[in-house]
């Protein structure tokens, strides 16, 4: 790890313990173990550490995401299961949890009727994968920027809303989410084993009912 990312992680506990609002450059360079010089000449003054955090942390929840991805053939199985991460990562990450519960007023506005520049970053990192699935064959030509604002719209409004019919506590609830309503709009192609399987399965099913006629 740098120095950088050592600032960065005392700068996420602190925040996560005790609160945004009450966490000073002071407090950070003492959790690091460092001079609050350095730490100040390495990453600012505490609005540019918190930007800074923030974006260290998305960085770290797309590279889980991709790792995620990376282990699912199948498109839908993929859907559902970047969808669950995503929810997941979300509402049980220490610093926006925390933040978003008891100190609502630092990023409400950033997640409501000031969300536009949130929703594009997401907007645009679920595109790009989107359309990488798209150029491997492994969802149907769809218009990329609709379906990305439209999973990162729903995500948003589980985060702020979590309990419901899909209930962000839930994987499996989640789960049935993505596959029933997010999947569909991606159109998805099976891969070669999810297909080989629906046949095996209707292959089976039509044996049984051959033996169970009379």
């Amino acid at each position: 790890m740098t120095l950088i990312d050592d600032i960065l992680e005392a700068a996420l506990e602190e925040f996560s313990e005790v609160g945004i609002r009450r966490t000073s450059i002071d407090d950070v360079a003492r959790r690091a173990g460092l001079a609050r010089a350095t730490v100040y000449r390495h990453v600012g003054a505490k609005d540019h550490l918190i930007q800074l955090v923030i974006e260290a942390e998305t960085r770290r929840a797309i590279a889980e995401l991709d790792h995620t991805l990376s282990r699912h053939d199948d498109a839908t199985q993929a859907i559902e299961a970047g969808f669950v991460f995503l929810v997941r990562f979300v509402h049980g990450h220490p610093l926006f949890d925390r933040v978003l519960h008891r100190e609502p007023e630092l990023l409400l506005p950033a997640l409501t009727i000031d969300a536009g520049p949130v929703l594009a970053t997401y907007r645009s990192l679920i595109a790009e994968r989107l359309k990488d699935w798209q150029d491997r064959g492994r969802i149907s030509p769809v218009n990329l920027e609709r379906a990305a604002e439209a999973i990162a719209r729903f995500a948003l409004s589980l985060l702020l809303t979590p309990h419901g019919v899909a209930d962000a506590d839930d994987p499996r609830a989640v789960a049935v989410f993505a596959r029933e309503i997010l999947a569909p709009m991606l159109r998805p192609i099976p891969s070669p084993a999810a297909r080989d399987e629906r046949r095996g399965r209707a292959s089976r099913s039509v044996r049984i009912t051959s033996v169970s006629s009379p």
